[in-house]
């Protein structure tokens, strides 16, 4: 196993459209807030993806549109290859142009395979044909890839507009706004202090919450507890760790911050589908 192989394949206007191609054996994409539209395709294997606390499980050939407002987050167990699309809010919105009707707040752009109808399963499989032209690009790269690589992304947000985005009145199905805001704060804290003990009464105080408050908001948020969430941002930053570096397991496993082993092994082959010691020979 060489690690991720991660490519950035195209960006366009500052960033606001960008295409990656991902492929690896065993992958956890911590949860996030998504700020505009993120959109994965799964060119192979499959993948369980955690949407707003929602189990989903997406497999080979199938695509999922996250829109703004929302948190999720990604397991792959198996050899995988994902494209994965994010554009940003505010160029949607521009080019869009989408109209408000009257106590309309907003516009949602949703699409799950396990809610299409009749009417959107035709341009749903549409979209999944536009994503495997961008495999074609990917691979050929003929002359002037880049110009058709934004006409085929901005050809899926056509499809994604006129089929898969919904008006929204009044506050969103997930969460009110500034719950949403203090979520990713405290993901942005995790992510920045994982290494250290962070026992649930310090990081609810730190955001001045009472303890039953932090953990009712955390588990309705991402659909798992608190303990659990830091227990798999650890690990897959010694999983990182552990397919691009030769330092002992112990080492690695004090500087993730990871003490409960047992805990830690479980865990390890929910996520990966190996143990640590069969990961390193399959590099």
């Amino acid at each position: 196993m060489a690690g991720t192989r991660h490519e950035k394949h195209y960006e366009v206007q500052e960033a606001q459209i960008a295409v990656d191609y991902i492929t690896d054996r065993g992958q956890y994409h911590t949860a996030h807030y998504v700020n505009g539209l993120e959109m994965i395709f799964l060119l192979n294997g499959n993948a369980m993806i955690l949407y707003d606390g929602r189990p989903i499980n997406l497999v080979q050939g199938e695509f999922i549109a996250i829109g703004s407002g929302h948190f999720y987050e990604l397991v792959c167990k198996e050899q995988f290859l994902e494209i994965r699309v994010r554009v940003d809010g505010e160029f949607i919105a521009t080019r869009a142009a989408l109209k408000m009707a009257e106590g309309q707040t907003g516009w949602e752009c949703r699409c799950l395979r396990e809610e299409l109808d009749h009417d959107r399963l035709e341009p749903y499989l549409d979209i999944c044909e536009l994503f495997k032209a961008l495999v074609l690009l990917y691979v050929e790269e003929p002359d002037g890839y880049r110009l058709k690589t934004e006409s085929i992304v901005l050809d899926i947000l056509f499809m994604l507009v006129r089929y898969f985005t919904y008006p929204l009145y009044g506050e969103t199905d997930g969460l009110p706004s500034e719950n949403r805001q203090r979520i990713q704060e405290i993901l942005d804290y995790i992510d920045s202090h994982y290494r250290e003990e962070i026992p649930l009464g310090r990081i609810a105080d730190h955001f001045a919450l009472t303890r039953e408050y932090f953990s009712r908001l955390f588990r309705r948020s991402l659909g798992m507890t608190f303990t659990k969430h830091l227990n798999r941002v650890r690990i897959s930053h010694f999983y990182h760790d552990l397919i691009s570096t030769d330092l002992p397991v112990m080492e690695l496993l004090e500087a993730n911050g990871i003490r409960n082993y047992k805990t830690f092994g479980k865990m390890f082959h929910e996520m990966y589908g190996y143990s640590p010691r069969e990961v390193r020979k399959m590099r």
